[in-house]
C-alpha cells in the first residue's frame, strides 16, 4: 500500500510540473483556457483522479480556476506560491534571523527608490497614513509591529512592480515574528520611538519624490533593525530566551 501511495503522489507531482509546463510553454495568460480533464488525460497518459489532483493543487497556489462543467483556465498569478516557497525555506533553513533580514535590506532599498519615483497621489496618502498609524500606536506592543509590517508593505506596492511586491511580501510572516522580537529587544533597553524618527524621513523622502534619499533613509532604517537582530540573536542564545521568543529557529 505504501509503495501505491507514493506512485500516486509521484503522479501527481509530475503532472503538477507539465500543467506548469504547458502553461509557460505555450505562452498561457489570465483567462486563457486549458485543454479539458479528458484532454489532459490523454495528453499525459496518466488518470483523470491523478489529473483533477494537479489541477487542485495548481488552484490552491493560484495557478488555474477550475470550475465545474468548464475547461480549466489560467488565473491571476497574485504572488502565493513564492510567499509558501519563501515561507517554508525560511522556517527550514534554521539559520538566524539576521540572515532573512540581509534578504530583506536590498528588496525594501529599491522598493523605496522605487516608490519615490513612480508613487501615485493615492500612494503617498497610503504611506502617510500607514505612517501616521504608527506614531499613533508606537507605545502599542501588541499592535506597532503589524503595522510596521503594513507600511513597508505600502512602499512596495507604491513601486507598481508586482515582482517586486510579491517578493516583499513573500518573508512577511517571518518579519513579524523579527519584528517583535526586535520590538520586545527595545522596551527592555528603552529604545522605544527611535524606529519612528526613521520612519518619518522614509515617509518625507518618498513624499518629496527623491529617490536617492528614500533609497538612503530606508538603508539607514534597515541598517539600525539588522543591528538590533543580531543583539536580539545573542540575548536569545545566551541570558533571556524566555523574553525574546519568536518562534523563529535560530
Amino acid at each position: 500500500m505504501q509503495d501505491l501511495m507514493l506512485t500516486r503522489e509521484t503522479l501527481t507531482r509530475q503532472a503538477f510540473d507539465a500543467l506548469i509546463k504547458e502553461i509557460v510553454d505555450n505562452r498561457l495568460q489570465p483567462g486563457d483556457s486549458l485543454p479539458s480533464t479528458a484532454e489532459l488525460t490523454e495528453k499525459f497518459g496518466i488518470s483523470r483522479p491523478v489529473v483533477r489532483e494537479a489541477l487542485s493543487a495548481l488552484q490552491a497556489c493560484g495557478f488555474v480556476d477550475v470550475r465545474n462543467g468548464r475547461n480549466p483556465i489560467v488565473g491571476e498569478f497574485d504572488g502565493r506560491l513564492i510567499q509558501m516557497f519563501m515561507a517554508r525555506a525560511a522556517r527550514l533553513q534554521h539559520g538566524p534571523m539576521s540572515g532573512l533580514m540581509e534578504v530583506r535590506i536590498p528588496l525594501e532599498i529599491q522598493a523605496a527608490r522605487l516608490a519615490a519615483e513612480r508613487a501615485t497621489e493615492a500612494d503617498i496618502r497610503e504611506i502617510d497614513a500607514s505612517n501616521a498609524r504608527m506614531a499613533a500606536a508606537i507605545l502599542d506592543t501588541t499592535h506597532y509591529p503589524e503595522l510596521d509590517t503594513n507600511f513597508h508593505a505600502e512602499i512596495a506596492t507604491a513601486t507598481g512592480n508586482k515582482i517586486l511586491i510579491w517578493m516583499i511580501a513573500s518573508i512577511r510572516a517571518e518579519l513579524m515574528a523579527i519584528m517583535v522580537a526586535v520590538r520586545t529587544y527595545r522596551e527592555i533597553n528603552d529604545l522605544v520611538g527611535q524606529e519612528q524618527k526613521q520612519h518619518d524621513d522614509i515617509t518625507l523622502a518618498i513624499r518629496d519624490r527623491d529617490p536617492t534619499s528614500a533609497a538612503a533613509a530606508m538603508e539607514r532604517h534597515l541598517l539600525t533593525s539588522l543591528d538590533l537582530v543580531r543583539k536580539v540573536e545573542g540575548v536569545t542564545l545566551s541570558d533571556r530566551p524566555e523574553q525574546l521568543s519568536t518562534g523563529v529557529v535560530l
